[in-house]
């Protein structure tokens, strides 16, 4: 598969000391807090793997290094059982969503060596466990719950902590991969 001119935006599941980084800000309605991965649209020819550093660059102030899965998934939609396929890049994805149709959004796996920190175009950054990302996922919880639990943020401005978590499309992708897929997900967890 050939994703390289038809990606339309690019993020990445950065790791940085075992947690994975996640925006977090109030949703459109403004009643949640939306959970959403690092990346955003591509810029000129931007290869996706140059689109997702700059976004986590820009969002969390993160030189990312990619790793490269054993495993790329894809799915044409979000609620599809995701196939597994082969990648013509030299780092490869561990996401694509989309068609050849259309476009392709496309998820690194990475991690950071330094501590995140929110931009000024970010509210604030979620450090979540593999436990909070199912919980958020499978649960209707607070921030106030989440802080609770020990999770850690680490917010840029006032936040309602009683809004509920809402976990976008790439963070359930996330979760179903560290049920359904535990060993490829631990060995790059304990790494």
């Amino acid at each position: 598969m050939d994703i390289s001119k038809d990606v339309r935006t690019s993020g990445a599941y950065v790791l940085y000391k075992g947690l994975f980084i996640f925006q977090v800000g109030p949703t459109k309605d403004g009643d949640k807090l939306g959970v959403v991965r690092l990346g955003g649209h591509r810029e000129g020819n931007e290869t996706a793997l140059a689109t997702a550093k700059r976004e986590a660059f820009e969002e969390a102030k993160l030189n990312i290094i990619p790793l490269n899965p054993k495993n790329t998934f894809y799915l044409k939609e979000w609620n599809d059982e995701p196939a597994r396929v082969k990648v013509n890049e030299p780092i490869s994805p561990i996401l694509i969503k989309g068609s050849e149709e259309a476009s392709y959004t496309v998820m690194y796996l990475s991690y950071a060596l330094t501590k995140p920190i929110p931009s000024s175009e970010t509210k604030g950054l979620l450090l979540l466990t593999p436990a909070n990302i199912g919980l958020i996922c499978n649960d209707a919880i607070t921030l106030n719950d989440y802080h609770k639990l020990d999770g850690i943020s680490l917010l840029q401005t006032d936040i309602d902590h009683n809004l509920v978590l809402e976990p976008f499309p790439q963070l359930i992708f996330l979760s179903n991969l560290l049920k359904k897929e535990t060993d490829l997900m631990n060995s790059y967890i304990k790494n």
